[in-house]
């Protein structure tokens, strides 16, 4: 298998699923409202870059992981066409292709690469975070789930109930039933500075964890 395919699957999740929810709960929607371009953008934004409030699981399914999904694909695959003809012309000017080679993985790397994985690091917290307030608990209850073999349980119980279990019945601590107060909440640049600020502190706290982990193995 080439590297660029093993990179757009790693990009596009390694596996069709997402994809597939996102057309499945599209067309869902479809039948049931007016799809308007405006409010699916805000929609999309809060989902994936605020921690605040909540999101019930047909939100959390299409726009959290299909349609953001969709998104990234497409960009990736325009970027990449872009981004290697850019690379053409540079070694062509050049004239020394290992030259033109690294200054194009700089490029791609510091427009594609970078942009990505942050936005999929805010997206991830803003997902996460929000369906477990729908469940009632602080997003510091992520945290358990760096907890040595105990961990993965914690993270399993995470995944079944952010996409197969419905939320608290009614309003909870985090805010109204999302099921029945379908809101279009709006993003600030301040709930965006706020989303990107704690996955630098979660970012933090895991290096510091692999750090431990590996001087009491002995792998450091």
């Amino acid at each position: 298998m080439s590297i660029g395919v093993i990179q757009l699957l790693i990009v596009s999740g390694g596996f069709p699923i997402p994809l597939i929810v996102a057309l499945v709960i599209f067309f869902k929607k479809r039948k049931r409202e007016k799809m308007i371009l405006k409010r699916e953008i805000k929609k999309f934004l809060w989902v994936n870059f605020s921690l605040e409030g909540r999101i019930h699981r047909e939100d959390y399914w299409y726009y959290g992981y299909g349609m953001y999904w969709i998104i990234i694909v497409i960009f990736y695959l325009f970027v990449s066409i872009f981004y290697f003809a850019i690379g053409y012309i540079i070694t062509s000017i050049t004239q020394d292709i290992t030259v033109g080679r690294n200054i194009f993985g700089i490029i791609f790397y510091l427009i594609v690469v970078i942009p990505i994985f942050i936005c999929y690091g805010m997206k991830f917290l803003a997902n996460k975070i929000k369906r477990l307030h729908d469940n009632n608990k602080s997003g510091s209850f992520l945290l358990w789930t760096l907890i040595p073999i105990l961990g993965q349980l914690f993270g399993l119980y995470i995944f079944i109930t952010n996409w197969f279990m419905r939320g608290t019945t009614g309003s909870n601590d985090f805010g109204d039933d999302p099921v029945k107060k379908d809101i279009t909440p709006v993003i600030t640049i301040k709930d965006a500075g706020k989303t990107f600020g704690l996955l630098l502190v979660v970012a933090a706290i895991v290096a510091g964890y692999g750090m431990v982990v590996g001087l009491l193995t002995g792998r450091i």
